[in-house]
């Protein structure tokens, strides 16, 4: 079919397949759907109060049957309102219920049979000109089947062909036409029927056409939302969820805030770069990938901050972009299940390999970067200080500096590494952090359980 072809987008495959004679899908199922929507969204409706509007107007065209046939006119009536009457209230009724469309064509087809039953009834008791006119309705109804009822190619055939066949019963028992006009009706009812079969035949046409289109619209919004979903998730695994919200919102806004107090954490695995001198490409990108994966599902657990890794290094936060009150005690809790889940990585390797971590609390200064290839940074001298207590530190060890023992001493042991001669910093006294506190005040200070960020 050119219609069906001519709506399918390039690149959809083919459209489906109508059977030549009935427009119908030749996919059963495909067929079942069309149907079962096209009722749901038009037939239905449509038919309710095209049937209801077509009994009232042929129930009111009785003050025709009195001015066209007034010799006739009650006997006329008893026909109309005696069959139309209540089969017309039975079918109004029938519409207004019914639900599936495998009942909508039979009882469209009672409708246009009761409605030419009644027209070829009077004209055939009518004089020659009562005759003429009301045989002439059922053949102008005959046309008008697919646009009053909806019938589809099938229904409007059998209509059709039932409507001859009333009318040469009524004119053999009652009318006894004239030959040539019997032969003309014939005529007329058969081509008009015609006529009504052949718009039956388009309008199927154009429904399933639009049908295609709805169900192409339908995937290819589909295939939009996925794809939505997939920018989304992939923006979300660069920025924070909102900083992201706020970048789609603003896209020309600079995004940048300062936070008086934040926590920075880095570690760094101990020789790795000696020992990536003997692995294929693959296994490194392998062991970086089941390391980091570790790390950040434990910055999800505590609601932190990944900021980036460069090479082996790792760099996270917390306190940014969401403020909360204990953000060092969280970087804290995270820089322990770090190393204890590579301690469990390196159980399992050839070559064990161990974790030097550094962590910092101080003022940061956050924000976007890039216009192409997005990234939330952290800036300031906390960074760099953070940066410095992970190099400076001991491998295996987490070196954390005096801001942050003394924002987390109640939560954490520690032991008092001493003075350290810090690049660019000078000495700086240094702790290591050793383990979670077990006693009543540990618990009372912090435990992961009770994190809580606030706006």
């Amino acid at each position: 079919m050119g219609a069906l072809r001519d709506s399918f987008p390039p690149g959809m495959g083919e459209p489906p397949k109508l059977d030549r004679l009935f427009a119908t899908f030749e996919d059963t199922a495909l067929e079942r759907a069309f149907q079962k929507e096209s009722f749901a969204l038009s037939v239905r409706k449509y038919v309710r109060f095209s049937v209801l509007l077509s009994f009232a107007a042929f129930w009111a065209y009785g003050v025709h049957d009195l001015f066209v046939v007034p010799d006739v006119h009650v006997t006329a009536w008893a026909i109309r309102y005696g069959v139309s009457g209540p089969l017309g209230a039975l079918l109004v009724a029938f519409v207004f219920r019914n639900r599936t469309w495998e009942r909508h064509q039979p009882a469209m087809l009672v409708f246009g049979l009761t409605v030419n039953t009644v027209v070829l009834w009077i004209g055939s008791i009518a004089p020659p000109a009562g005759f003429f006119i009301y045989t002439g309705f059922a053949a102008i109804f005959v046309t008008l089947g697919p646009f009053l009822a909806r019938m589809n190619v099938k229904t409007q055939i059998v209509y059709t062909v039932l409507t001859l066949a009333l009318y040469n019963l009524f004119d053999v028992l009652l009318a006894r036409a004239e030959p040539m006009s019997r032969l003309s009706l014939n005529f007329t009812l058969f081509t008009l029927g015609a006529i009504g079969t052949l718009a039956a035949r388009q309008l199927e046409i154009q429904a399933r056409v639009a049908f295609v289109q709805r169900q192409v619209i339908r995937e290819q919004m589909t295939a939009l939302d996925v794809e939505r979903h997939r920018s989304e998730s992939l923006l979300l695994n660069v920025l924070p969820r909102r900083i992201a919200e706020r970048l789609k919102n603003e896209p020309d806004t600079t995004i940048a805030e300062r936070f008086e107090s934040a926590t920075v954490l880095f570690s760094d695995i101990v020789g790795f770069t000696e020992l990536s001198a003997r692995l294929v490409p693959d296994e490194i990108v392998r062991r970086l990938d089941e390391v980091f994966s570790r790390f950040d599902g434990i910055a999800d657990q505590l609601e932190l901050e990944k900021i980036k890794t460069i090479g082996d290094a790792y760099m996270v936060a917390g306190g940014v972009p969401a403020r909360r009150s204990d953000h060092a005690a969280a970087v804290c809790e995270m820089a322990l299940r770090m190393r204890e889940a590579l301690a469990e990585l390196a159980a399992g390797m050839a070559e064990p390999i161990a974790v030097r971590i550094g962590v910092h609390t101080g003022p940061v200064v956050a924000g976007v970067i890039g216009k192409k290839k997005f990234i939330y940074d952290v800036w300031g001298d906390t960074v760099n200080t953070a940066s410095r207590m992970e190099s400076h530190g001991v491998p295996g060890a987490i070196q954390v500096s005096e801001a942050t023992y003394l924002a987390t001493k109640d939560a954490f042991e520690y032991e008092e590494r001493g003075a350290v001669a810090v690049k660019g910093k000078g000495e700086m006294t240094t702790y290591l952090l050793v383990g979670r506190r077990s006693d009543d005040v540990g618990r009372a200070a912090w435990t992961p359980s009770a994190t809580s960020p606030q706006a």
